[in-house]
């Protein structure tokens, strides 16, 4: 499955904008990471706007305008902080106009470490809620991404391996990834694509199986996997190039 509009080379000085589809956000972070872009990806669905700053094909930063994905809503998930505590630091944050983080800094609430960690735990939920995204608008634009103190530096594959196994929808992957006599085997380049990605052993184990042709339904009758979670692995993988169809 091909992109709905190619991403150009870093340097186009034409930004790439499109419809998102099911498959639009996998492929295009795939497509930044191959191409080692730099620059900002907006996606967009009516009042929600989420921001991915990419360098060198590496997610680095991400933004939202989606109250859920605001760092108070990490804190408060995991009980890092009081609700009294975080409540007053917001009060501070809307006056001063200073970001939580540093707030929460000033007030001696959390650590540099610490605040480095949640805002690291914010910026990846941000950048995988877009994976269930299945409608709206993208735009790419290449420039320099905005200095941050606190980069996430994952590369747009690694997110991609994750990103599809966290889809909810299971019906998406089986899309794309065909029928179950639906024959894979893995590519010539397969050691060198995933040698720095997160594969899980299951993973490996469905990359093995794959030495030879192997239809999906094989794959799921050998496979530790759930037959979803199989057909989630089997579409990540062939995005990412690990998996070629026979």
């Amino acid at each position: 499955m091909s992109l709905p509009a190619a991403v150009q080379p870093p340097g186009s000085p034409v930004p790439q904008q499109g419809e998102v589809h099911s498959h639009t956000i996998p492929h295009l972070f795939h497509e930044l990471s191959a191409s080692r872009a730099s620059g900002v990806l907006t996606v967009s669905d009516r009042d929600i706007r989420k921001i991915v700053q990419f360098g060198d094909g590496r997610a680095l930063f991400a933004s939202s305008n989606d109250r859920d994905d605001r760092l108070n809503q990490v804190l408060l998930g995991s009980a890092a902080i009081p609700l009294k505590q975080l409540i007053r630091c917001l009060e501070i944050s809307l006056s001063t106009r200073d970001r939580l983080g540093e707030v929460m800094l000033r007030r001696k609430l959390l650590s540099e470490a610490d605040v480095k960690k949640w805002v690291k735990v914010q910026v990846r939920s941000i950048v995988l809620s877009l994976f269930d995204w299945t409608r709206g608008q993208y735009q790419f634009e290449h420039k320099a991404a905005d200095a941050e103190n606190i980069t996430l530096g994952e590369s747009g594959d690694a997110l991609v391996i994750e990103g599809v196994q966290r889809i909810h929808s299971w019906a998406r992957a089986y899309e794309e990834v065909g029928g179950l006599n639906t024959e894979y085997r893995t590519t010539h380049s397969m050691e060198t694509i995933v040698k720095d990605l997160p594969i899980r052993p299951a993973d490996r184990a469905i990359l093995h199986l794959c030495d030879q042709p192997m239809s999906l339904e094989e794959i799921c009758e050998a496979s530790a996997l759930k037959d979803s979670d199989v057909c989630k692995a089997v579409w990540a993988l062939l995005i990412v190039g690990a998996l070629m169809k026979a």
